[in-house]
């Protein structure tokens, strides 16, 4: 009986993951998929399959089960023959809508009253997509017969299954996606269902409704409470504390109305809403009892008010982090024997496990780890060290090649933005910055490509602007600046900023030098006219750098001010990320109230 490689693709990725307003949309989607892939993987593990990815050996079944364990949507799996390949398929098949169902009745038992339960029922079914493709191996054609199998899998979902779909006339489209009817009965009044977050005209398809009814009452942060993390971390003084207490006693009082929810986070467990005077009307809007809710954050302001004599509340501003492997494809089709896939199946599972506690430890949300994907939110004065830690983790295991022809690394974009950007807008910079930290500028050049840290900073009124260089693994503070990773160089001028020891005008006075030299020829001696004035620059009085520190950026300045103006462009925008980093550094000792 010959063997057969099976491979499994789950969907939909937009309905289940791109589709979002909330950030628990965004998570919790991501959380189903990988339920739905989960229970499939399962299924063909229990039927006998040999599983390759995901690779469960060495897996108690408790991991497994864990909800933090993430499984992607591929699955890829050896069978015994052709027939058995076909059964097992439609057995996970049954598994993952199975699992699906699981998640709509538990949707639909808290919406129960509030939901037109035809077209409920009528939404539930056709959702999963579910395809798959086999090819037979041997042990000497492992490798070939998966990129088979793979071209198979592509082929057959590019033959799309295309149902009828029987729309209502009249009525409203889902807000998230705009693709489905709303499901909700009267979307005007469907507003503050217990434990739903629906606001005032919001229209809900079936798969909204599940994304904020499912999944009990896990707590996932608003990008506002991840932004203002920061400035909750640098109340320190008794005084501001006191007023910090209060604040929670009324936040008590808030959710008891059923108008704020509980999230993650020791020093103040609630969404960053509260933390804001001018968002508290919001709560009223879909209150139960309005004038209640006033009372309370009239309270709340009177409060804010004397926290804000201590300790000034920052923009909240956040960072995106959005990583990726690189060259992945190209280690695993380098692998010719299913025992070294599977080991490296294993690797990537571990590194999704690690990603996240890393996230957690720098107090960030994760939204998605699936091997060497990485999406997560952070607050602005952690994520680097985050992505730092994340890259050494991620390179760990293939450190001494592994036996790999190629080496996988990490490219990791962070995009700094205003927490009222809208959700979709905040994950397009996050992918733009991830792009950015693969390709660099100059997409398809061999000297930069992959293996790279973005950063992009988008702030609202002004043009984004950004900086971007391949990791590097000298880290020592001895070394000179040039040979510093792109991720330690921030660090050292953003906390130099935060000890004001480096204006906040000074990289736009370097802005103005590079826009001089703009229209300069580039021959004669213009790389020592350059380098003449931005030494000039570094040494005026207000610049208050210690002697060790001044030789080491005036060594800098030789090294990297050169060829053209763009060369101080860069110098700039490089210290411009660190400032808005060294700003966060400020809120997060609390010392946002001597600016």
């Amino acid at each position: 009986m010959s063997r057969c490689l099976l491979q499994i693709s789950i969907g939909p990725v937009q309905d289940f993951i791109a589709a979002a307003r909330r950030t628990r949309d965004l998570w919790f989607g991501s959380f189903m998929l990988s339920e739905i892939s989960k229970a499939a993987a399962k299924a063909v593990d229990d039927a006998g399959g040999h599983l390759i990815f995901p690779n469960f050996d060495g897996l108690e079944k408790d991991e497994i089960n864990d909800k933090a364990f993430n499984v992607a949507n591929v699955i890829l799996a050896k069978v015994d023959g052709e027939e058995r390949a076909r059964e097992v398929s439609h057995l996970a098949k049954a598994a993952a809508e199975e699992q699906w169902l699981v998640f709509v009745d538990e949707a639909r038992n808290k919406l129960r009253g509030h939901v037109d339960e035809s077209a409920w029922d009528y939404q539930k079914t056709g959702v999963i997509e579910f395809y798959s493709a086999w090819h037979p191996f041997d042990d000497d054609s492992y490798g070939a017969s998966r990129q088979a199998a793979a071209r198979l899998l592509a082929a057959r979902k590019n033959l799309r299954d295309f149902a009828p779909w029987d729309g209502k006339h009249g009525v409203l489209k889902s807000s998230l996606d705009g693709m489905r009817e709303s499901v909700l009965i009267d979307n005007s009044a469907s507003k503050n269902i217990k434990g739903v977050r629906i606001k005032a005209g919001e229209a809900l398809d079936l798969v909204g409704c599940v994304k904020r009814a499912a999944g009990g009452d896990a707590p996932f942060p608003s990008v506002v409470r991840i932004a203002l993390d920061p400035w909750i971390r640098g109340i320190k003084e008794e005084k501001a504390k006191s007023y910090l207490a209060d604040l929670k006693g009324c936040c008590e009082e808030l959710k008891k109305q059923g108008v704020l929810s509980n999230v993650q986070g020791a020093e103040f467990p609630y969404e960053g809403p509260a933390l804001l005077p001018h968002r508290y009307a919001e709560f009223q809007e879909g209150a139960e009892n309005p004038d209640a809710v006033k009372a309370i954050t009239d309270k709340m302001g009177a409060i804010m008010a004397n926290l804000y004599k201590t300790n000034r509340v920052t923009e909240p501003y956040l960072a995106v982090l959005s990583a990726d492997g690189d060259r992945v494809g190209q280690a695993i089709s380098s692998l010719t024997c299913l025992e070294d896939h599977q080991k490296f199946s294993r690797q990537l599972s571990k590194f999704a496990g690690q990603a996240r506690e890393i996230i957690k430890k720098y107090c960030g949300s994760c939204v998605y780890t699936g091997g060497d994907d990485v999406l997560a939110f952070l607050p602005v004065d952690n994520v680097l060290k985050c992505a730092r830690e994340l890259y050494e983790k991620f390179r760990e295991p293939w450190k001494d090649g592994a036996n790999l022809k190629t080496v996988p690394t990490l490219s990791v974009g962070i995009a700094i933005a205003h927490a009222s950007e809208d959700l979709e807008s905040l994950l397009s910079f996050g992918r733009d910055a991830e792009k950015l930290a693969k390709h660099g500028d100059s997409e398809g050049d061999a000297d930069i490509d992959r293996k790279g840290l973005a950063i992009t900073v988008r702030a609202r009124g002004n043009s984004e602007f950004h900086v971007r260089e391949q990791w590097k693994d000298v880290s020592s503070a001895e070394k000179q600046l040039s040979q510093m990773s792109l991720d330690k160089r921030v660090i050292f001028w953003a906390r130099r900023f935060a000890e004001r020891r480096i204006p906040s005008k000074f990289p736009y006075e370097l802005r103005g030098a590079a826009k001089f030299y703009d229209r300069w020829e580039t021959e004669g001696n213009l790389d020592e006219a350059m380098r003449f004035d931005v030494k000039r620059i570094f040494g005026r009085k207000d610049l208050q750098l210690l002697g060790v520190e001044r030789e080491r950026v005036m060594e800098y300045i030789e090294d990297v001010v050169k060829g053209s103006y763009k060369s101080i462009e860069k110098l700039s925008d490089e210290l411009l990320a660190a400032q808005w980093i060294g700003a966060a550094y400020i809120a997060a000792a609390g010392k946002w109230s001597n600016d």
